[in-house]
């Protein structure tokens, strides 16, 4: 893997993050980055943030040479197409030297940020030891010559859920720039964004706190959260940066109407979550190959999603719809969302 040469990390700005997807060669599952480095542009010229490599991305199917390339591809591509779009690389490795190493190879792919999940094989062991949690967090964080955010998603951690307490714990690190919290925990989001102690920590980044799903982005937003990293802007990331930025408008000048606006969005965001993440990152691939381009199928043992659109179309179609509108009043035609094939 070559170096981004001259690339300077920026601070992680607030707004919408996409987790995207890797995109596999059909048959041979070998990396597409043509693909991959498509959608990521078309989510960058919408004004969306960039996860890659994390849970979306298949990041355990991946080797860390296939990571470090799926974000060089996509920041050189930004750099030719003059975007400054954020990107945060996952990192998150079975141990602390394999998660270390990768912190290292996303910096010279030009991250700007790494994001890294609980180490999860021994999952019993370490769901009784808070300490060798704390102690992997800030080992990572010491070693990254990249701002670390933290990730929490028991679903796939083998049952790690960490508490507020403890991520406050690990946000006492000055190298530690905040969380992503897939567990739906709107009181620990609440608790952890408004903690008074990682607050005064000095750090030379950003402190942000995030939901990963797309059906609370307004109450998480409402009582701290300044990101959300949210598979839903995959498909609709006009309408969920539309959506950031009422709320940010609500809050510093609420009315009646700008609350209708949001709460409407956020219906047809939450249903369309709904239906969406009942089937997972397949679906999302889905999902984006029948409105978008082509994704392939992702790496056994998960399977190419064979599913009738009629079974969702209710749920999905609002959010579909104000998307294609939003396109349109950007005057947005290359890849635009291709309403035609809606039966």
């Amino acid at each position: 893997m070559s170096v981004i040469q001259g690339y300077k990390p920026i601070l992680l700005p607030a707004g919408i993050y996409a987790p995207i997807p890797t995109a596999f060669i059909e048959n041979t599952e070998d990396l597409d980055l043509k693909s991959t480095v498509r959608h990521a542009i078309r989510l960058a010229k919408a004004g969306v943030g960039l996860v890659t490599c994390g849970s979306t991305g298949e990041a355990t199917a991946m080797s860390p040479n296939e990571r470090a390339q799926v974000c060089q591809a996509i920041r050189t591509a930004l750099q030719q197409e003059a975007l400054q779009t954020p990107i945060i690389a996952g990192t998150g490795g079975g141990s602390l030297r394999e998660t270390v190493s990768m912190c290292k190879d996303a910096h010279k792919a030009g991250a700007d940020a790494v994001i890294v999940i609980s180490p999860s094989y021994f999952g019993a062991n370490l769901q009784s030891d808070r300490k060798a949690l704390l102690d992997f967090f800030h080992s990572v964080a010491d070693q990254s010559p990249l701002p670390v955010m933290v990730y929490n998603f028991p679903a796939v951690t083998n049952g790690i859920d960490m508490d507020s307490e403890l991520l406050e714990q690990i946000a006492q690190h000055p190298n530690i720039c905040g969380a992503k919290l897939t567990c739906a925990g709107v009181g620990k989001l609440g608790r952890l964004a408004n903690s008074t102690s990682a607050k005064q920590v000095k750090r030379q980044t950003p402190f942000h706190v995030a939901p990963g799903f797309g059906d609370i982005i307004f109450p998480c937003m409402m009582i701290g959260a300044t990101l959300a990293i949210v598979g839903t802007a995959n498909v609709v990331p006009r309408l969920c940066i539309q959506h950031f930025k009422d709320i940010i408008q609500f809050q510093q000048s609420p009315s009646r109407e700008l609350l209708i606006r949001i709460q409407a969005d956020q219906d047809i965001i939450s249903r369309f979550d709904r239906a969406t993440s009942k089937t997972g990152i397949v679906g999302t691939k889905w999902m984006l190959e029948r409105f978008y381009y082509p994704q392939g199928a992702p790496r056994l043992p998960l399977r190419k999603l064979d599913v009738d659109f009629a079974s969702m179309q209710d749920a999905v179609m609002p959010a579909l719809q104000r998307e294609e509108q939003l396109e349109q009043e950007k005057g947005v035609t290359q890849d635009a969302m291709q309403m035609k094939k809606v039966p």
